[in-house]
């Protein structure tokens, strides 16, 4: 909200100071939400690259995002190939070019099944490796917690494939440096408590198949736009991660919780019509550029609310609004105004757009522009 109200004022006064459509990035926001959230958990913190690729912005964010970086594609990698940050691979269809690049940045790799054991034993003794990461499923959780409402998925190992991938390690003779463990996306609040428990009576199991300490946990994340306004006993959580054994470094990884309020999307309304007394508002920008927005995933949608920004008087009808974009798609509709008013030239501020909205967008389609980016300090 601390950001809307300073876009507000900017797009009132100089309505040509932003090339809409675009997304506005707060480095100072990014920097507020990562170190609330690593005090919170008291733990290492793990930034996720595909929440937030913007090279730029990861440029100027480069002096927060100490703990490590998490990177998904061979792609990502290249645009992070330097930096002092620690880097983490994690994608379960790595190939052989990808993780001879992972090996030649010195990045850390999480193995996400035995068989990527086999394309990596080409490069053991050429060049040196970095400790392994080996990526668990949730269901290795149920042997000490039920845990019902977990989704099944197709990441990570079961007990079987870990053991198979630890005596793999021995035989070649890589170092494995940790396990990583992820519940699932908006999962923190729900499992936090019940997976940290499941967790600590896994790691003496894992020290068991290892014939030694396990050094590094990775407890995933799965933390929500609005985490600090959630009902959840932080205080309750590190009193818990204390009873891991102290030679456990222990870690989180977040996109969403990082970035996502600390980014906006900014569209301008071109056309406004009456279709059978139903109001639309059509803008420059739309799923295009902003595919979450649409909500074309969701069985119930339910449009966010945008902040209004009037640059044109009259203001407009008052009532309920649809906003639509610019891809002659009809599910191409991002937004929903009620009681209120909307005008050809007036700006909608969308909030909560930092994480995944600009990176998880089909923009080929039509050959629409992609939206501009404009970052503040």
């Amino acid at each position: 909200m601390q950001s809307i109200e300073r876009l507000k004022p900017m797009l009132q006064e100089e309505p040509c100071a932003l090339s809409t459509p675009c997304y506005v990035y707060s480095v100072s926001a990014v920097e507020r939400n990562f170190k609330a959230l690593k005090q919170a958990l008291g733990t290492q913190l793990i930034y996720s690259f595909k929440a937030n690729s913007n090279l730029e912005l990861m440029v100027r964010c480069g002096h927060i995002f100490t703990d490590g970086i998490e990177l998904a594609s061979q792609g990502e990698l290249g645009l992070m190939a330097t930096g002092k940050a620690p880097r983490y691979i994690n994608n379960p269809s790595a190939d052989k070019n990808f993780l001879r690049a992972a090996i030649a940045s010195k990045a850390q790799i999480i193995i996400d099944h035995p068989a990527q054991l086999e394309v990596m034993k080409d490069f053991v003794g050429k060049r040196p490796i970095a400790p392994l990461i080996l990526r668990l499923n949730p269901c290795v959780l149920s042997d000490y917690d039920p845990q019902p409402s977990l989704r099944a998925n197709h990441f990570g190992m079961d007990w079987p494939l870990l053991q198979q991938a630890i005596n793999r390690c021995q035989q070649l003779q890589l170092e494995v440096g940790g396990v990583h463990l992820f519940t699932g996306s908006y999962q923190f609040e729900r499992h936090a408590i019940s997976t940290a428990q499941a967790a600590l009576q896994c790691v003496e199991r894992i020290q068991q198949l290892l014939d030694g300490p396990l050094n590094f946990l990775n407890l995933g994340g799965g933390f929500d736009e609005h985490w600090q306004q959630n009902d959840f006993d932080f205080e309750q959580y590190r009193h818990l991660l204390a009873e891991f054994p102290s030679h456990v470094t222990l870690a989180h990884e977040s996109g969403r919780g990082i970035m996502a309020s600390a980014g906006h999307f900014v569209t301008k309304v071109r056309y406004t019509k009456t279709i059978e007394d139903r109001h639309y508002a059509i803008c420059d920008g739309g799923m295009a550029q902003n595919f979450l927005l649409a909500q074309t995933e969701n069985t119930f949608r339910r449009y966010a609310q945008p902040t209004v920004v009037h640059n044109t008087t009259p203001a407009g009808h008052t009532g309920t609004w649809l906003l639509a974009g610019t891809s002659c798609n009809k599910d191409d509709l991002i937004g929903q105004l009620n009681d209120a008013s909307i005008g050809v030239g007036d700006f909608a501020i969308f909030a909560d757009c930092g994480a995944y909205n600009a990176s998880y967008t089909v923009s080929p389609f039509l050959n629409l522009p992609t939206a501009n980016t404009y970052i503040v300090e």
